[in-house]
């Protein structure tokens, strides 16, 4: 059977619960003086292809970011810049940003397509106006244990954690293997592939996603259901997500202790994977289950007239235009937030405080 058949016998089956995003952002604070923000990649394209598919696309390579990655990028981006209008100039200065990194190619594009629209040179910073006159290098630094934890061989814990999550072990997991065997029979049968671990049903699942992309439609269906099955898995299991999350959770911390003390850059992007960003995510007190490419929060921080920060998320439209709009978050944080949401410094670290740690290696070997 035709791939693209496969996709088309899907159609039917309407997501009734689709995620709806606002059409128009919010406004920064008037006494924002730092934002921060967070994402997980752009549209990449699978780890495994569908050999059995004749394709047109893919040629970057696998798991690499895709044009709509790009673009994404480019889109998230333009809405920062927009976001935090004047709080920045538009030339890179390194006392203003500082951005990070996992060193997942997907991730160091995804970064470099963002800074590339925040910091579009003008003056002194457009650098050479013939060729590259909208765009400059921008600097950043790869951490992967800050970013990309569960690929750190060092983390000896890694394995603990992902296993009940590589082996479908988990009570959810083996939940949705079970009333999706129909489903998961069928594409088995019609694609050749062992769909026997979910990790093979996500690979499937990307493949569609992108095949629908390039084709320009919309398709849905529970074969869908499985695309970042384990990465979600990972966020709602605790033991995974806090060690993906905590090192980077304390690295926010950090960054808004100091700029409560009135030091430190006043925009800070990182870019990473879905486990991780969802993961810190929660941690922080985000009432979210799943993340898009592209896809993660947004922090703002205010001095005056008592030190307080905002969560927001920002979320793609769904390629080239972002919208940054305020988070559902957990009713113990959601009680805090005053009427523009902004939550007292002092109670949001007191919450997000007990799931950080500063020493990664230790955490990595309990």
């Amino acid at each position: 059977m035709n791939l693209l058949l496969l996709l088309f016998a899907l159609l039917p089956t309407a997501t009734s619960g689709a995620h709806l995003i606002p059409k128009k952002s919010a406004t920064i604070d008037k006494n924002t003086v730092l934002v921060l923000f967070g994402t997980r990649h752009g549209n990449r394209h699978p780890e495994v292809f569908l050999q059995e598919n004749p394709r047109s696309w893919g040629y970057e390579g696998n798991t690499e970011l895709t044009s709509f990655g790009k673009r994404q990028g480019l889109g998230l981006g333009k809405e920062i810049r927009s976001f935090i209008g004047t709080l920045i100039g538009r030339n890179y200065n390194s006392s203003e940003v500082k951005y990070y990194s996992s060193s997942a190619n997907r991730c160091q594009m995804t970064l470099q397509t963002v800074t590339a629209a925040i910091h579009d040179p003008e003056q002194w910073g457009d650098w050479d106006k013939k060729w590259y006159d909208h765009w400059s290098p921008v600097p950043y630094t790869i951490d992967d244990p800050l970013l990309r934890m569960y690929a750190v061989e060092e983390c000896k814990a890694n394995d603990k954690v992902w296993g009940p999550i590589s082996k479908d072990t988990l009570p959810s997991l083996k939940k949705l293997k079970t009333d999706n065997a129909a489903e998961l029979k069928y594409f088995a049968d019609n694609t050749k592939w062992d769909l026997e671990n979910l990790g093979k049903a996500a690979d499937l699942a990307d493949n569609l996603i992108e095949i629908d992309l390039v084709q320009y439609r919309k398709a849905e269906g529970q074969i869908l259901e499985f695309a970042e099955v384990h990465q979600n898995a990972c966020a709602d299991y605790a033991p995974c997500g806090n060690l993906m999350a905590g090192y980077w959770l304390q690295d926010i911390i950090n960054k808004l202790v100091k700029a409560s003390d009135g030091k430190g850059p006043k925009l800070i992007g990182y870019a990473s994977h879905t486990e991780v960003t969802l993961s810190v995510m929660r941690v922080m007190g985000y009432d979210k289950d799943e993340l898009t490419t592209s896809a993660g929060f947004v922090v703002e921080f205010k001095r005056l007239p008592k030190p307080a920060v905002r969560l927001l998320n920002h979320d793609p439209n769904p390629i080239d235009e972002h919208v940054i709009y305020p988070a559902e978050l957990v009713p113990k944080l959601k009680k805090l937030a005053d009427k523009d949401g902004f939550i007292p410094l002092d109670a949001f670290l007191a919450f997000a405080k007990p799931l950080a740690f500063a020493d990664w290696k230790a955490a990595c070997n309990k």
